[in-house]
């Protein structure tokens, strides 16, 4: 059976007039040019050929053979083509992320998902958890970092790192007796997010079971923003912890034990069930990994 090499020397033979052409070509010996031509002539059981003639003449056999050498090297080439394209070709995740992670981890993952998988590039979409479970729902994102509370049944998911929430309010606003009744802490106002916010429906949650009223604040969607509010008076709010840890050792704010103790949010990786499963998983574990490799747990700011 004819093979690829003697079917290229064939048709360079051929295109460029001369076997020695076709051997610079093909960076070869004319000798090695001469022999696959020969071993295809004999493959053929024909000649390819006419007598008497320069090798470009060729008889009807050769004329025949010359257009399936062409057909199969320009084969042969879109399929290097479509190789090549392949190695190129950029995939791009779009990604949904609260706030809390953009100021976190995020940008380590980043960095190790651009070294371990180049061609993988990440679209993120910066939003509230509920939004971004609303997202992935419709089909605008591919996967979600987000609380266990909004993974739903057309989800899978893979928990990636565990968060501590805490009770900050002004300093001085307490004495030092801990820990405290909710009812304590409830003679200053919450400040929350909006009604989409994971911290909000919390707040909503932790008092409605213990039965206590409390005067709400909506601040901003912006935990930083939420922060600034509470230095300068305005009431309490439940944040995560490490993402203030130095402020907290530095006096800015005043830690508030609760009796009930502090919450901690169990943060998922989610995608569509029998959607991006392989790369879901493969992300989430790599998420993992660069929460782990930070000794506070993966929430510090990243400054």
């Amino acid at each position: 059976m004819a093979n690829v090499k003697q079917i290229e020397t064939f048709y360079w033979t051929l295109k460029l007039g001369t076997l020695q052409g076709a051997a610079d070509k093909l960076f070869i010996t004319q000798s090695a040019a001469t022999k696959r031509v020969r071993e295809l002539e004999k493959q053929c059981a024909h000649p390819l050929f006419e007598k008497n003639a320069q090798k470009s003449s060729l008889t009807p056999k050769g004329e025949e053979l010359l257009l399936a050498a062409e057909a199969v090297l320009e084969s042969l080439k879109g399929l290097e083509d479509l190789r090549s394209s392949a190695r190129r070709t950029m995939r791009t995740i779009r990604i949904g992320i609260t706030e809390l992670i953009a100021l976190t981890w995020f940008s380590r993952f980043v960095e190790h998902l651009n070294s371990v998988y180049p061609n993988v590039s990440l679209f993120p979409d910066v939003d509230l958890s509920a939004r971004l479970q609303q997202k992935m729902l419709t089909g605008e994102l591919d996967l979600i970092v987000v609380p266990s509370d909004y993974v739903t049944g057309e989800m899978e998911s893979v928990l990636v790192d565990s968060v501590e929430f805490s009770w900050l309010a002004p300093p001085g606003s307490f004495s030092e007796c801990m820990p405290l009744p909710l009812n304590s802490l409830a003679k200053l106002p919450v400040i929350v997010q909006g009604p989409l916010s994971g911290i909000t429906t919390r707040c909503q949650h932790l008092f409605a079971q213990a039965g206590i009223a409390y005067q709400t604040v909506y601040g901003s969607n912006s935990l930083f923003a939420l922060a600034a509010l509470i230095r300068a008076g305005v009431g309490a709010s439940c944040i995560p912890r490490g993402l203030f840890q130095k402020q907290i050792e530095n006096g800015l704010f005043q830690e508030v034990i609760l009796e009930t103790g502090n919450d901690r949010v169990d943060y998922h990786l989610a995608f569509l069930k029998h959607d991006h499963g392989a790369l879901g998983y493969l992300l989430g574990n790599l998420a993992r990994q660069c929460i782990q490799q930070n000794s506070e747990g993966g929430y510090v700011y990243d400054e």
